[in-house]
């Protein structure tokens, strides 16, 4: 069974895959500070780079962002340029700009830049591949540049020259909005990530949709409803309920935080990160059975590179990773573990390549970084040592209140509540994050009061009833 649970809370709104209760995905979009990816923007170019090939550009953001140009690109200073984010601002490092304009239907993308028609690598039937291609060409008689994407499989003509249609007056749309006014100015933004992945990802193998939001329920059911009115079945409204906790999803996150990740055969894996990397030691743990020991070594390792795969996409991590495998000695077991491996990762649509296996026997994949790994919303640094990143971060800290008084609004008459914090936590809450807690107030209709916790060992968060 396929589902997708759909957690919407003040701080974030969060979008779970399950498959038989096993999470396979997880976006997170924080509500505080909204994702820019694929938003499109005028900017002012402020600063050129020739050296580098780059310009950097003013879209209001409080840091430049950084355009990549060519000497042959006629960029000068104060020029307004029509830009989209390629990647968000990760770090110190500055948003990246691309004047390549892309707009993402549910099965075309419309890239008005260039003239050319493409299409998906995974589409491989070579007869349904000419046919999609004839039929774009029918209706794009302007040779708009489009690639044709996987769920274009089995489309006819009116479906295609719809989205084809739609994105077109989008993109008319945009141009208009650049030429109205002076200055930097978000022209188009991107949908909710949830919203994204559920127009794209809609079919037939998905059971169920489960919202706790009213809005966001309404929101799907009229995008469904130009897609297909059938899939309008599949959508559930458990409103203002914790569906992870319901879902069993919740469980998944702790699993998805912990350093430790069991295997089925009692193997396990230890997933730490660094600053350059991230690193992945297989164990056999307590593996036990009647087969010879590297017969035991091979099973886990085999069982370890699907587990890798669907650690890699759940905990969205980039960058250099690298596998220290339990060691094989026999030349054909390592060959069939890498092929293996590969099999696994190109099941994600993030870009992953394994490289190879170093001297010391050590397996390295590169896996393209878009964002931060969600360990970077969930965890936050200890205070003391400034490493280990075993405390809940404040984002996880509000998320949790708020599910706590869904239960409060939901099973008791309570309207008033005392929320102690330990200090650090009271403090960037009353300086910071006010605002939350009056949107969580109104949302529930309960009266929130906070307070410095006075015991040093308490838990970060305690409530009081009043």
């Amino acid at each position: 069974m396929k589902q997708i649970i759909v957690q919407s809370l003040i701080s974030s709104t969060q979008t779970a895959v399950m498959e038989d209760d096993k999470l396979v995905e997880l976006l997170i979009e924080d509500n505080i500070h909204k994702k820019t990816k694929s938003n499109i923007y005028r900017g002012i170019v402020k600063n050129i780079k020739p050296g580098i090939e780059a310009a950097f550009v003013d879209i209001g953001f409080e840091k430049m962002a950084y355009l990549p140009i060519k000497n042959s690109d006629d960029i000068k200073n104060g020029m307004e340029v029509l830009v989209q984010i390629k990647k968000e601002s990760v770090g110190t490092k500055a948003p990246k700009l691309t004047q390549e304009i892309s707009l993402s239907g549910r099965y075309l993308v419309l890239i008005p830049s260039n003239d050319r028609t493409t299409i998906s690598n995974k589409i491989l039937d070579e007869k349904e591949r000419f046919r999609l291609k004839k039929i774009v060409k029918s209706f794009n008689k302007e040779n708009i540049g489009i690639i044709i994407r996987t769920e274009a499989v089995g489309c006819d003509i009116d479906k295609l020259k719809e989205d084809f249609d739609l994105l077109v007056n989008k993109y008319q749309n945009i141009l208009k909005q650049f030429k109205l006014g002076i200055g930097p100015k978000l022209i188009y933004r991107e949908l909710d990530l949830d919203t994204k992945y559920i127009k794209d990802n809609i079919n037939e193998n998905i059971d169920k949709i489960i919202f706790n939001d009213k809005n966001k329920y309404t929101e799907i059911k009229s995008i469904l409803n130009k897609i297909d009115k059938n899939y309008i079945n599949k959508l559930v409204l458990e409103e203002n309920k914790d569906v992870f906790d319901l879902y069993k999803v919740s469980k998944e996150i702790e699993k998805a935080l912990s350093k430790k990740v069991w295997l089925k055969s009692g193997g396990y894996l230890i997933i730490e990160k660094t600053e350059a990397l991230t690193v992945i030691d297989v164990n056999t743990g307590k593996f036990t059975g009647n087969i010879s020991r590297e017969e035991t070594m091979y099973k886990t390792n085999i069982e370890a590179c699907e587990e890798i795969a669907r650690q890699l996409k759940i905990r969205d991590i980039g960058g250099i990773i690298i596998v220290d495998f339990i060691d094989l000695y026999k030349k054909k077991s390592k060959e069939n573990l890498i092929k293996i491996l590969e099999e696994n990762l190109n099941k994600d649509k993030r870009k992953s390549e394994v490289l190879g296996i170093t001297k010391l026997g050590l397996v390295e994949i590169a896996r393209r970084r878009e964002k931060d790994s969600i360990d970077s919303y969930y965890l936050r640094a200890c205070e003391r040592c400034r490493s280990d990143f075993s405390r809940k971060s404040i984002n996880y800290i509000l998320d949790d209140l708020e599910k706590e008084i869904m239960r409060i609004k939901e099973h008791t008459d309570y309207k008033n509540i005392l929320v102690e914090f330990i200090p650090y936590i009271y403090d960037e809450i009353k300086n910071n994050y006010i605002a939350v807690l009056n949107k969580i107030e109104a949302k529930y209709d309960i009266n929130i009061e906070i307070a410095k916790a006075q015991k040093i060992n308490q838990k970060d968060t305690k409530i009081i009833f009043k």
